[in-house]
């Protein structure tokens, strides 16, 4: 398990806020991540005693704070193996960035640093599922962790898109994390209306038009998918471990993920924890 040598900071839009927000990361000896709001009295929480809801991305509450857009930063986390650190913000969403989790990686590589504690794994040994209509999430035993996705969706450029990839660090870092947030440009007066999407821009957003991406190029031909990866990698993170298993999902999004997550924390005789991992 690794916590940060130093302190982090990050600042930008959020991007349905449409707020300039700003996010400190500190490294810290506990063995868990730690949210508070900036200069809150609260007693710092467990990123595990979140609730969390999905709306516009991942949301994560409390009798005391709100925390929108959280997907991005949580699969970096994981992915890089940092469990031991406190998250502190002002305002009400972690900055989006470029759209993807790759400024996210770059800054928490440097800036990382071992600790002797072991991070807990979490091993599948029963799958478990949700369906809802023709879509759906699935966990099942595997003896690495491994996501498969599959997307479709109504326009030209996206069709239809499926990957499976073994998820490491480096994996991530290559072909996950640059992946973009991605939207429709017809759907933008809808959601601004239900308060998202105030602060998407052709810079932090891969636009899509009626027929063509208004804002190319794409980062890989299939960055749709990969995206949709990300996320779910986010909000598997909410576990609070690393995992080990295969996590698959069809034309799902931040809802189906977090049921998924709940169905796991609720069946504990379908999974083993470790607490031995590096």
């Amino acid at each position: 398990m690794y916590t940060l040598e130093r302190e982090l900071f990050f600042s930008g839009r959020g991007v349905h806020s449409g707020q300039e927000t700003r996010l400190r990361l500190k490294p810290s000896t506990t063995g868990s991540i730690l949210l508070q709001p900036h200069l809150s009295p609260i007693t710092p929480v467990l990123l595990t005693a979140c609730e969390f809801e999905a709306h516009g991305g991942t949301v994560l509450k409390t009798n005391n704070f709100v925390l929108r857009t959280v997907e991005h930063l949580l699969a970096s986390l994981i992915c890089l193996r940092i469990g031991s650190l406190e998250i502190l913000w002002e305002g009400e969403e972690v900055p989006i960035l470029d759209g993807s989790a790759a400024p996210f990686v770059e800054e928490l590589e440097k800036a990382r640093r071992p600790l002797e504690q072991k991070m807990p794994l979490l091993k599948i040994i029963k799958p478990l599922e949700i369906k809802d209509g023709q879509a759906w999430v699935r966990a099942e035993p595997a003896e690495t962790w491994e996501i498969s996705y599959e997307i479709e969706f109504n326009h030209p450029v996206i069709a239809r898109q499926a990957l499976t990839l073994e998820i490491s660090e480096e994996t991530f870092k290559q072909a996950i994390a640059p992946a973009r947030t991605f939207g429709f440009l017809q759907d933008v007066e809808n959601l601004r209306r239900m308060g998202l999407a105030h602060g998407s821009s052709w810079e932090n957003t891969v636009v899509l038009g009626e027929r063509e991406i208004i804002n190319p190029p794409l980062r890989f031909p299939d960055e749709f998918v990969r995206h949709k990866i990300l996320d779910f990698i986010g909000d598997l993170a909410l576990l609070g471990c690393y995992l080990q298993g295969r996590f698959s999902a069809f034309r799902a999004g931040h809802q189906l993920h977090q049921q998924l997550v709940r169905l796991i924390r609720d069946n504990k005789n379908c999974w083993i924890l470790k607490d031995n991992f590096v």
